[in-house]
């Protein structure tokens, strides 16, 4: 039984919690005093999830976190590990989760040689449906990706000891650049859409969607390309559309943070392949007018 830290109780971290719960020690960190439990809905059983919670800001210098998921938006993923940097063991592994494409750089060059750092891509369908409850949507695979040397080396070690029993549909990538580019394949076909009509993922399956999903991706694959990696726009399209199924009755991320009027991760997502493009000297039309639109939406909300 492993002793395991989540920061971020939205909808991902709260369905991992839950699994990962009945085989290990789980602790939520919160930012703000969490009153009462927190709770899993599956079908029409909701059940407590059994795990400990505590500030993050009220962490002392006797707290040691030896296994961490961050689980929080792209944008927040320096200020949430910076929070939990102080309290990491010698031997920490660090799991982090999150939509779009981030640069490492700066929580890799925090890492002593002994300390682990993953990515981990999932499209497990969960919806937070209020300040305490995640309602399961859907069971789609989750993949466990090293970011550095560390994690290399003892990926196989802890996917068994973390991963195996706890998380249906899971299993190790070893591309870790390629896993994160076909997570951000899927957002880019998936968030911007959903959000912008305020469908849920399943809604994108009807055909007067498929030009922009095609053209969304075509672009993408074509940047993506250019940098060396290899996804095809069927392979691209085979995964989102995958998902879609998968997940037809969520409502995405990026859909709820505009019906809410909270900042997304479309700088993460469409954002990234047209700040790449630029790097080459090119243009991403179709990604750039999404990335537009969407932040026009974030400032009249």
């Amino acid at each position: 039984m492993a002793n395991i830290h989540i920061l971020g109780t939205g909808a991902v971290g709260l369905s991992f919690g839950f699994h990962l719960s009945k085989h290990h020690q789980v602790t939520l960190l919160t930012r703000n005093k969490q009153k009462g439990a927190f709770y899993y809905q599956e079908n029409e059983t909701v059940t407590p999830i059994a795990a400990n919670i505590a500030d993050v800001t009220s962490l002392t210098p006797q707290d040691t976190i030896s296994i961490c998921f961050i689980c929080v938006k792209a944008y927040q993923l320096i200020g949430a590990f910076n929070a939990i940097q102080p309290f990491l063991a010698p031997k920490a592994k660090i799991i982090i989760s999150h939509n779009g494409i981030t640069n490492l750089a700066e929580i890799t060059s925090q890492l002593t040689t002994t300390q682990s750092l993953y990515f981990m891509s999932t499209s497990r369908g969960a919806l937070k449906a209020s300040n305490n409850t995640v309602i399961q949507t859907g069971i789609g695979a989750t993949y466990l990706g090293a970011c550095n040397t560390e994690a290399e080396n003892n990926i196989d070690t802890f996917y068994k000891a973390v991963f195996a029993e706890s998380i249906s549909h899971s299993a190790i990538h070893n591309d870790i650049t390629l896993l994160r580019w076909q997570k951000l394949m899927v957002n880019i076909a998936i968030n911007p859409l959903t959000a912008l009509h305020q469908v849920q993922n399943g809604y994108l399956l009807k055909p007067n969607y498929a030009t922009q999903v095609m053209n969304l991706l075509n672009e993408a694959c074509f940047i993506a390309g250019k940098l060396g990696i290899s996804i095809t726009l069927v392979q691209a399209l085979n995964s989102a559309y995958t998902v879609m199924r998968q997940t037809r009755s969520n409502n995405s991320s990026m859909a709820q943070d505009v019906k809410l009027g909270r900042k997304t991760e479309i700088e993460a997502i469409c954002g990234y392949i047209v700040s790449e493009a630029e790097k080459l000297g090119l243009d991403a039309p179709y990604n750039r007018a999404m990335l537009e639109e969407i932040v026009r939406l974030e400032q009249t909300s």
